[in-house]
């Protein structure tokens, strides 16, 4: 029996649909209030192609499961006859109120997924990090598996529980479990548009003007599942892999997006001064509506540094090939404009 945390996330429910494709009996855990919604989305897509009755062999091997990571009692009744867990719940926020939750959910969630797998004696654990758990080296010089973390202004808080997190990871394996980590970069695919990296090519859709010349690795959501996949199938423990296809520019990342969805090119460069504005603009219409900014203090800075990520070693060690960045973005340009001919 396989356990996958974050089910009804973008990854997670991206992992379940690949371990059910491959035949697998899967427990996929999520929080009591969780909705299925992004879950059923990502998996009508990802089984679009084949028969309602292969769909139902592969669905009979799904349980759904409430257990929320920092239940303890819930999650040991989930981890029960588990060998292999995929850790791929987190909180991902960049706004300054929400850091002692993150810290919560991301290190201390991390540390009771290791604890209770030690108690229920699970063999493996695949590990769900970050790039920026890696740390930011200066910017424009090359990140890999062997950079150092070092503490820094430029570290968000994200990166920080991330980090943390590795650290519980790392720990569990030092006390018996087989544990796995992978650093995957930005993830692309097909999921809500209105949440996560799938909200950039809603923005670009609707008109979006600015752009800035930062650098940033990104990867292809099924790449993700894969890799975790193989590695686990491998029994390759004890190490930590850089999942990143393409380092590209925010520039040309979104030049590319609005090509492909028939849309303005983005025409104003942030700069440092527009970015003070921008944050300070969304703040205040935050106040004004509750709605949560889409840019913080930390994406500004962020987005104007450029970070180079290497995965080789993890086309070294599989026989691995990522996805070209122009095919995904081609294929969730393509979903993201049949989503709003509907």
């Amino acid at each position: 029996m396989i356990a996958v945390t974050g089910a009804t996330g973008f990854l997670g429910a991206h992992v379940v649909c690949h371990l059910l494709q491959a035949g697998k009996q899967v427990r996929a855990l999520k929080r009591m209030q969780s909705s299925l919604e992004e879950f059923e989305l990502i998996a009508d897509a990802f089984f679009k192609n084949h028969t309602q009755t292969q769909k139902d062999a592969y669905f009979s091997g799904l349980q759904w499961l409430d257990a929320d990571i920092m239940d303890v009692p819930a999650l040991t009744t989930a981890f029960e006859g588990v060998d292999t867990v995929y850790h791929c719940a987190a909180m991902v926020s960049f706004l300054k109120k929400d850091r002692n939750d993150m810290m919560r959910v991301n290190v201390e969630g991390t540390a009771n997924v290791v604890n209770v797998a030690l108690i229920c004696r699970v063999s493996e654990l695949c590990h769900v990090s970050s790039i920026a758990a890696l740390g930011r080296a200066k910017s424009g010089a090359q990140i890999d598996e062997q950079s150092a973390w070092t503490t820094s202004a430029e570290n968000s808080n994200y990166a920080i529980s991330k980090h943390k997190a590795e650290m519980e990871a790392w720990r569990g394996m030092e006390e018996g479990l087989q544990v796995v980590i992978v650093n995957p970069g930005v993830i692309l695919g097909v999921g809500q548009w209105h949440k996560g990296s799938c909200k950039l090519f809603d923005m670009v859709w609707n008109g979006m003007p600015f752009y800035t010349t930062g650098v940033n690795g990104y990867v292809d959501v099924n790449d993700v599942a894969k890799a975790m996949i193989q590695l686990t199938k491998r029994k390759i423990f004890g190490q930590r892999y850089v999942l990143v296809a393409t380092n590209l520019s925010m520039k040309d990342f979104l030049n590319s997006t609005a090509t492909l969805l028939q849309k303005k090119k983005p025409f104003i460069r942030v700069t440092p001064f527009i970015a003070k504005l921008a944050v300070a603009a969304d703040y205040i219409k935050y106040l004004a509506t509750g709605k949560k900014p889409a840019i913080t203090r930390e994406t500004a800075r962020t987005s104007l540094k450029a970070y180079y990520y290497n995965s080789h070693k993890i086309e070294s060690t599989l026989p691995f090939t990522f996805t070209p960045i122009n095919q995904t973005l081609a294929y969730i340009c393509n979903q993201l404009k049949q989503f709003k001919s509907r």
